[in-house]
């Protein structure tokens, strides 16, 4: 019996310090209801997970990543298109981070091009959405990215990240905290949270490195999104850091391009900022 309970009591502790662990990275920091509301509005409007989508691509395949406090992501990569035998090798990986209605089987299949350019391109959906574990936590968000770039940076040589509407944010803030990659391209992305009560140290516009001259900023002048008003102070600041640019105006919110050749044109712009040392190597 005293075996019994001191085993009980043992357990019951191990149980509060992984919940606590937990709670302090879903923690909520952008108002207790605010985030929580938003979130839950966001993640509904995003489609349910659905495998067949991406079934008859044979370069895709399913991945997990396991973050520190235990919760479990999942997403897909869709590997290089490379020629072993003629010495081809893989140029590196681009991660994309996505927008706050969209999970990782509904776009990976739409980012042949990119593999094609000899990337390993991963996605993951964010924790709360599609098939991940987790509360859905702006500030866990960010974390989760920190150790994924982290992680993928220990297995290739090359880093290229790609974020779109909040997906370029929480790349913004790991870039902030000194994640190491080679380019990325934010587009799209709101300038500021702490509009809408989150602490200023997310913002956007306050993790732009000094030398941004790696870095391609997106806004489109048709973003029904998120409208000019609410992207062109992080393009504006981001230029005077040395970052390229670039205002579309036939531009509107990522992957809502209503002309297909408006969305090519996007994406080549991309592709080529993103491979552009690859190329010319």
């Amino acid at each position: 019996m005293k075996l019994f309970l001191q085993l009980t009591c043992f357990l019951l502790a191990l149980i509060t310090v992984n919940m606590s662990y937990a709670s302090e990275r879903e923690i909520t920091i952008c108002g207790w209801f605010t985030e929580r509301f938003f979130f839950k509005i966001w993640s509904s409007i995003a489609p349910s997970p659905n495998e067949s989508r991406i079934q008859s691509n044979p370069y895709i395949e399913n991945v997990k990543f396991t973050t520190s406090d235990n919760r479990k992501l999942n997403g897909y990569v869709n590997y290089a298109r490379t020629d072993v035998a003629r010495g081809k090798t893989v140029n590196g990986y681009i991660l994309m981070a996505l927008g706050n209605a969209m999970i990782s089987d509904q776009i990976i299949g739409r980012l042949n091009e990119f593999s094609e350019k000899g990337y390993d391109v991963y996605i993951y959906d964010y924790r709360g959405y599609g098939a991940s574990e987790g509360k859905r936590r702006i500030h866990a968000m960010i974390e989760d990215y920190k150790e994924i770039i982290s992680h993928l940076n220990k297995q290739y040589q090359r880093t290229v990240l790609y974020g779109i509407s909040l997906g370029g944010a929480i790349l913004l803030n790991a870039i902030g905290s000194g994640a190491q990659f080679d380019r990325a391209v934010i587009d799209s992305s709101p300038s500021k949270f702490s509009t809408y009560g989150c602490p200023e140290e997310i913002d956007p516009v306050n993790n732009l490195p000094d030398d941004s001259s790696n870095i391609l900023i997106i806004t489109g002048q048709i973003d029904q999104v998120l409208r000019p008003a609410m992207t062109s102070q992080l393009r504006e600041l981001a230029q005077s850091k040395g970052a390229m640019v670039f205002d579309g105006k036939n531009y509107a919110h990522p992957f809502m391009d209503v002309d297909p050749a408006i969305h090519k044109d996007r994406m080549n712009r991309v592709i080529k900022f993103l491979t552009a040392e690859t190329e010319s190597s």
